[in-house]
């Protein structure tokens, strides 16, 4: 046996073990990937109905102003009598008001009494106010959209 081939065969063999070495080392230093983050779900995006429902009234503009019980029991009469809105939940709600020295308050002093009126139907409603031309003082109109039905 030839000790000159036994040492290099001994340095190749060592030499491959030293890289070994050295590659299970560089990757036990390496990070572990990150775990993937648990995010929530969101909440599933209800969409509103093409058609509004259509509630006239006639409330005194003092009493909505005051938010008096008059004026949300004249609200509520009016919304319980649309049968289109039992038991479901309204998105948008456009409200016109009549009257001679802003319309647009008006109908604002109505919105704030909805949830008073029915606190199920209008609980995250989003309103807007406008003037209702050629109606009498104290009418109001309400253009109600309604979220879709699960």
């Amino acid at each position: 046996m030839n000790l000159r081939t036994s040492v290099t065969a001994i340095a190749g063999w060592l030499f491959a073990d030293l890289l070994l070495a050295f590659a299970i080392v560089a990757l036990g230093t390496q990070d572990p990937p990150p775990r993937p983050v648990a995010r929530p779900t969101p909440p599933p995006r209800q969409a509103l109905e093409r058609r509004f429902v259509e509630v006239t009234l006639s409330v005194d503009s003092d009493d909505a102003k005051k938010g008096s019980g008059s004026a949300i029991q004249a609200l509520r009469r009016a919304i319980r009598s649309e049968p289109a809105l039992r038991g479901r939940k309204a998105g948008i709600v456009l409200t016109f008001g009549a009257q001679n020295n802003g319309g647009e308050a008006f109908a604002h002093d109505v919105n704030e009494l909805l949830k008073r009126a029915d606190g199920t139907l209008f609980a995250d409603v989003a309103t807007r106010d406008f003037q209702l031309l050629g109606a009498s003082g104290g009418e109001v109109l309400l253009n109600i959209y309604l979220f879709h039905k699960n």
